[in-house]
C-alpha cells in the first residue's frame, strides 16, 4: 500500500515571516559582513519608514549610502554589541570600523582608520523591518574622514 503525502513547499518569504523580530534584525545586521544588498532586499521592507542621522529618509538612499560606505573602507567590519527585543521592536547597538581607502560622500580616500557607532531601532512585521530609527556619531565620523579631528 502506497500512501501519498501532500507536498509542502515554503518560500523564503514565508520562512522569514516566521522568524522573530530579534532573528530578523540579527540576520539583517549580519548581512553587513556578507551580502549587504541581499540583506536589504530580504529584511528591509520596500515600504520602509526611515528616520535617522537627519537623512537619508528614503530606503534607496540608505541602501546606496551603506553600500558606498562598505566599498570605501578596507577591512570593513560591522560588530553588534547588543540586541534587545520587545514586541515588534529590536534595538541594536553596533559599530563599523575600517580604513578609509575609497571615496565616500565625496570625500576622497584618506588612509585614516575610521569608526562609526550607533544605536538603531527596527520595527519588524512579517519578517521585515517596516520602520527604522538610527542615531550615532556620524558627525565625528565625518570629521575623521576629512581630517578635522586632528
Amino acid at each position: 500500500m502506497t500512501v501519498n503525502k501532500p507536498s509542502v513547499t515554503t518560500s523564503a518569504t514565508s520562512v522569514e515571516a516566521r522568524l522573530s523580530p530579534r532573528q530578523v534584525a540579527a540576520a539583517f545586521y549580519a548581512s553587513y559582513n556578507g551580502d549587504l544588498a541581499a540583506g536589504f532586499e530580504r529584511y528591509i521592507s520596500k515600504d520602509l519608514v526611515l528616520h535617522g542621522f537627519d537623512g537619508p529618509n528614503e530606503r534607496s538612499a540608505w541602501i546606496a549610502g551603506d553600500l558606498e560606505l562598505k566599498a570605501s573602507l578596507t577591512g570593513y567590519r560591522l560588530e553588534v554589541f547588543d540586541q534587545i527585543a520587545e514586541g515588534d521592536k529590536v534595538v541594536t547597538r553596533w559599530s563599523i570600523d575600517g580604513v578609509h581607502t575609497g571615496t565616500i560622500l565625496g570625500i576622497p580616500a584618506s588612509g585614516r582608520e575610521v569608526h562609526l557607532s550607533g544605536i538603531s531601532i527596527d520595527r519588524v512585521v512579517d519578517g521585515q523591518s517596516v520602520e527604522h530609527w538610527s542615531e550615532g556619531n556620524f558627525g565625528r565620523f565625518l570629521e575623521t574622514l576629512r581630517g578635522d579631528d586632528a
